[in-house]
This record gives C-alpha cells, sequence and structure tokens, in this order.
C-alpha cells in the first residue's frame, strides 16, 4: 500500500514538474531580493547568502518553484507569487513561434516557403494587425495582409 502511494505520489510530482515551462522562479527570486537588500555592500550579502544556502533556504525556494509554482504559472497564466501574466515563447514544429507579452498580447509568426515572415499581433482586446515581410537583398519589404506594400527600407541604409 505505501509502495502504491509512493509510486502515484512519484508519478504526480513529474507531472506537475514536467509542464515543459521554465516559469519566472519568483520565490527564488523573492529570496534573491531579500538577501540583495540586506546591505549595500557586498560581504554582509555574501555571508546571508551562504546562511541562506546552507539554511536551504535558497534550495527550497528553488525547488517550490520549480514543482508548484512554476507549473502553477504555466497552467493559469499568471504566477502566484509575483501575479505577473507569464510571457510564454513556443517554437512550433511548423516553423511557426508564438510569444506572449506580459500584458497578454500574443505575437505569432511564420516563416513562409519564399523566405518571408508572417507577423501576426493580437492584442489582448481581441484586435489584430498583420505584416508580412520579406527580404529581397536590397530592400525589407512590409506588405498587408492583401498582399499590398505599404513598406520599403533599403537595406544599405542600415
Amino acid at each position: 500500500m505505501i509502495k502504491r502511494i509512493t509510486i502515484m505520489a512519484a508519478v504526480t510530482l513529474f507531472a506537475l514538474s514536467s509542464t515543459g515551462c521554465i516559469g519566472s522562479m519568483a520565490l527564488t527570486g523573492k529570496v534573491r531580493q531579500f538577501n540583495m537588500e540586506v546591505s549595500p555592500e557586498p560581504w554582509p550579502r555574501e555571508g546571508v547568502f551562504v546562511l541562506l544556502y546552507v539554511l536551504p533556504v535558497y534550495p527550497f525556494a528553488g525547488a517550490a518553484d520549480l514543482l508548484v509554482v512554476n507549473s502553477i504559472e504555466f497552467w493559469t497564466g499568471t504566477n502566484p507569487i509575483s501575479e505577473k501574466k507569464a510571457q510564454v515563447t513556443v517554437a512550433q514544429a511548423t516553423g511557426t513561434h508564438r510569444k506572449m507579452d506580459a500584458e497578454g498580447n500574443v505575437v505569432l509568426s511564420s516563416l513562409q516557403s519564399d523566405g518571408s515572415v508572417d507577423v501576426e499581433v493580437t492584442e489582448t482586446d481581441g484586435s489584430r494587425s498583420f505584416v508580412n515581410v520579406q527580404n529581397d537583398g536590397e530592400f525589407l519589404i512590409a506588405r498587408d495582409a492583401d498582399g499590398e506594400e505599404y513598406s520599403r527600407v533599403q537595406l544599405s541604409d542600415y
């Protein structure tokens, strides 16, 4: 019975910690912030750092971040310690790259077969903007969703 509970706990712990989210490590950051505010001088801060490591404050904070806080951040989109939205970058096998900033805006960029890049921004209010950017060797050309050119910058200018 105890062996079964141990296995279940290990599987649950693995499932929670293997979400694929690096996370912001907010709890460890709070411990570090406390350490940095101890003194403006480096030697007292070093002493507190060693003490917090030996007492295992840093290791426990890191483990709590890794196993609990960052998993909550991944699944809810908000870090419960810092209360900030998660910044998520996902590289997909299709050549698409998705990034969400702290405000919740999503930027989706996709490499096209002609070498251009489609960039679509979806803001938190639901509004969307699109641009296709292509480098033709001499110019960087921006086009709208209909393929109409609206900007051309000569690369030699930069």
